[in-house]
């Protein structure tokens, strides 16, 4: 791997790896701390703050094409410079209307952006733990840095390119799609997603796609932020918002929908009913 490379995988992986920590961190809170002991939000508060900054950071780093990085001072310093400066971006509609927000009562209290940036110190001490990170890795800690799959978020440009590709192919015409906007097309079906999940379990989507050459494919959202992903990353889930996944040729689709369905189109689908044989019985 190539030193700029393993320096930004090594951030990615950072970045994972710590916000997943404190992100586990608020659950041992909400599940040993007493919720009327008198520092219990501001634990709480400033736990999510500090997950909630790195992810921002590894989004960030993730706008940067791992395949076109500079050399490795000008990468080290453009890293450097995104943990210091990341900021949260607001989420673009892509294809609808922003989705209602959330309560994230899992946390015990409700968080807002308001209620985490006020968190400065929180938020500055985990900026200032990545740079001196990043900073400090020397050539041979490089070296050791294990590959991540490739993803690279799409910048705005990009996604209204493909969304207006995939509207054209799969007759889309606003963020939900066939069985919630019922289309006539030959080449498609919506499945129960439970049952669709369940069926995958002994079908390999991403085996299917490989064989077919597909190595890299897009993840594309109704609202938010959407991804050029590795094909190994392939999970086709609704997460809060719509998801539509393709690859460059636009000749398969899938949709996870709000309402528990998952449309597949084109080639693919032809492959899942030869090895489904009822299938039928798991329409939507």
């Amino acid at each position: 791997m190539l030193a700029n490379l393993a320096l930004h995988t090594a951030a990615r992986h950072y970045c994972q790896t710590q916000s997943n920590y404190w992100y586990q961190h608020t659950t041992e809170i909400r599940q040993t701390i007493p919720r009327d002991q008198g520092n219990y939000q501001q634990m709480l508060l400033e736990s999510y703050a500090r997950s909630d900054v790195l992810t921002i950071i590894c989004i960030e780093l993730e706008r940067l094409d791992p395949d076109h990085l500079d050399d490795i001072d000008t990468t080290r310093d453009l890293i450097v410079q995104i943990g210091r400066s990341a900021q949260k971006m607001p989420p673009h509609p892509n294809m609808g209307q922003p989705p209602p927000q959330i309560s994230q009562a899992t946390f015990g209290v409700n968080v807002d952006d308001a209620m985490v940036s006020d968190r400065p110190s929180a938020i500055a001490d985990e900026r200032e733990a990545f740079c001196t990170y990043i900073q400090a890795l020397s050539e041979s800690q490089l070296q050791a840095v294990q590959p991540l799959p490739y993803q690279r978020v799409l910048s705005l440009t990009e996604s209204k390119t493909l969304w207006q590709g995939l509207r054209n192919r799969w007759q889309i015409i606003g963020p939900y799609w066939h069985p919630l906007h019922p289309r006539s097309l030959p080449d498609i079906t919506a499945f129960n997603t439970e049952a669709f999940e369940a069926f995958c379990d002994s079908f390999s989507l991403i085996d299917q796609l490989s064989t077919r050459g597909i190595t890299r494919i897009w993840e594309l959202r109704d609202y938010g932020i959407e991804y050029e992903q590795d094909i190994s990353l392939f999970d086709p889930a609704y997460n809060g918002n719509e998801g539509y996944w393709t690859s460059n040729r636009l000749d398969w689709i899938v949709y996870a929908s709000h309402e528990d369905s998952t449309t597949i189109g084109g080639w693919l689908l032809e492959e899942i009913k030869v090895q489904w044989p009822d299938w039928e019985k798991h329409t939507w």
